[in-house]
């Protein structure tokens, strides 16, 4: 009977029975000074590579039999390889790491008004020790094998002291939570220490969380992230002032901060670069990209990439800056030009711009591949004007109630054919590619040009009955936001989770091998079970907002896991055999050219 009730409970309540996590969580970035200068966050490596995330592996990682698989694997590496690897890990580091149990995090701070040089650094990280003694014994063997480090004091009280060369590293291990504080800096001292110390305390806001939450909600990944309203004014201070004046004209000495790392938002990967930079200097003659795409696609996107230039206010800002920063002459030479076109063309540049844009796509579905720029003000004109003045053929068919428009541009525009001097098979080829035109087949539809290589394409998308609306598609199954985004691409592959997971397995059971360790692959759930997503998202994106400039890849789990799918594995081996072939037979044709002469 107890045997049952005990079942019983382990069957209802499965995570009364779960071991400690893979690694905790960062926690010093939840009670980071206000005044920090910089925080650095690097990952613990088991965390980071087999810790559940919000990601579309959180469920394979979470599972009990899989945390306890890597707990047995941690133990393994750290005696079977990275003990026996001699000084190819450094053996204070391997110790380290091996009671490591977050990520390792560090602060950067600096009094007011004093030089960068007298700031300190904080360092805090979790381990799995538990006592004093054990901590002062884990001090001893990494002095042992640090010959740098010597011990200045034991802890006492949970304080005490390590020196690095003459620089004194003041320390505090609270058993309680388990975590190491470190302080070193040339104006550090223990009472310094202390006081940092005792104004840790959890806070809601700070400058930082508004980067850190972009890239990475995990707070297990990697993140940089630094307060430049701190340190710009100091390196104004070390600059020549016309230097100066020329950085603050282009906005450089009014950014507030920046930020870089790798982690996980939105259940998916992210690899970031982020700057805070208001609209100052040159800055404010450009307006911000602000994407409402209300194109949509026949069926299932593709592949979409986009470019979004507002082409006409840039000019108009360009404008504003040369009037008053370019030479006189320079721009009356600049305004010259602009009348040849407008007198050449029959249309002025600003009339040019304003004809299309500012966005401009490439994309793909269910029906064929399409190029799509939004409809501006006077493209009839504009049309009508070439048409005239090059002699093109424009014609417009209406099929079922849909308006197609066609336009030839001959290969030489304006030109007359020139006769060829000789009656030879090469002229009589250039002679035929003179006759092939390009051809544009386009339709009007919500506000957009859409552009296709034949006709057929638009009588398909035109009849397929599902459409899926751009945008929010990007938003809700790829997990890119691109509101700000002055270009992007997004695609979808089918199977990568899938393949993922399997190659992180098998991953695993080569780890294992390594390690002499015993992994029981059976014990772990498959794909099926999981239920992973049938398509994995790839895309990157390049913003400019009202106050932020970011290029930010989005992946599930790893920059580079496309390259686990076989259509792409196959490509990037197709193109390395060409290069392997090629890049030789070039250099060996340019060898014999030289010889030759």
């Amino acid at each position: 009977m107890t045997k049952k009730f005990v079942l019983l409970v382990a069957l209802l309540f499965p995570m009364l029975g779960q071991s400690a996590p893979i690694s905790e969580l960062a926690s010093l970035r939840a009670v980071i000074p206000l005044d920090a200068v910089a925080y650095l966050r690097i990952p613990n490596p088991w965390g980071f590579l087999s810790s559940p995330k919000d990601n579309m592996l959180k469920g394979a990682l979470e599972h009990e039999a899989h945390v306890q698989q890597i707990e047995n694997l941690k133990s393994s590496v750290y005696q079977n390889i990275l003990k026996k690897a001699g000084n190819l890990v450094p053996p204070a580091m391997t110790l380290f790491l091996h009671h490591l149990r977050s990520p390792i995090e560090s602060v950067f701070l600096l009094p007011k008004q004093a030089p960068p040089a007298l700031g300190n650094v904080l360092i805090s990280a979790k381990l799995n020790i538990t006592s004093i003694d054990e901590f002062n014994d884990f001090l001893k063997a990494m002095v042992a094998q640090a010959p740098n480090l010597k011990i200045f004091r034991e802890l006492e009280n949970g304080y005490g002291i390590l020196t690095a060369g003459p620089i004194p590293v003041f320390i505090h291990y609270d058993i309680n939570s388990q975590t190491l504080n470190l302080m070193g800096g040339l104006a550090a001292n223990q009472d310094i220490f202390q006081q940092t110390l005792s104004t840790l305390v959890p806070i809601d806001q700070h400058p930082m969380y508004e980067m850190e939450n972009r890239i990475d909600t995990s707070h297990q990944g990697f993140f940089e992230w630094i307060n430049l309203q701190k340190i710009l004014p100091l390196f104004q201070l070390a600059i020549p002032p016309k230097v100066a004046l020329n950085l603050q004209k282009i906005g450089l000495l009014n950014l507030r901060a920046m930020a870089l790392g790798w982690g996980v938002r939105d259940g998916k990967g992210r690899l970031s670069l982020i700057i805070d930079a208001p609209r100052t200097g040159y800055r404010e003659f450009f307006p911000p990209i602000s994407n409402n795409l209300s194109l949509t696609t026949a069926g299932n996107p593709g592949i979409i990439a986009s470019f979004s230039l507002p082409l006409l206010e840039w000019l108009k800002g360009f404008e504003k800056i040369a009037e008053t920063e370019m030479p006189p002459y320079q721009f009356q030479g600049y305004q010259n030009a602009k009348e040849i076109f407008k007198k050449v063309l029959g249309f002025s540049i600003e009339e040019a711009l304003g004809a299309f844009g500012p966005e401009m796509l490439f994309f793909t579905d269910e029906v064929g591949e399409f190029a799509a720029i939004r409809k501006g003000d006077n493209l009839e004109k504009i049309i009508a004007i070439l048409v005239n003045k090059f002699g093109l053929v424009y014609e417009t068919r209406e099929i079922n109630e849909k308006l197609y428009h066609h336009l030839v541009i001959p290969p030489s525009l304006g030109e007359e054919t020139q006769q060829p001097e000789s009656d030879t098979q090469a002229f009589f080829f250039l002679e035929l590619a003179s006759k092939l035109n390009t051809h544009l087949y386009w339709v009007e539809e919500d506000g957009y040009l859409i552009f296709a290589q034949i006709p057929q394409q638009l009588f398909d998308r035109e009849q397929k009955v599902e459409h899926v609306q751009i945008q929010q598609w990007l938003k809700e199954k790829q997990g890119q936001d691109i509101q700000s985004s002055l270009f992007f691409i997004s695609t979808s592959i089918s199977d990568t989770p899938r393949q993922l997971y399997y190659a992180y397995l098998q991953s695993l059971v080569m780890l294992a091998e390594l390690a002499d360790a015993k992994l029981d692959i059976f014990t772990l759930p498959s794909a099926l079970a999981l239920n992973l997503p049938k398509t994995g998202t790839y895309g990157m994106q390049l913003d400019l907002s009202e106050t932020l400039l970011s290029l930010e890849f989005t992946f599930e789990n790893n920059p580079l896991e496309f390259l686990v799918s076989p259509d792409n594995m196959a490509t990037v081996a197709i193109i390395g055999i060409v290069a392997a072939v090629a890049i030789p037979a070039y250099n060996d044709y340019l060898q014999k050219a030289k010889e030759s002469e």
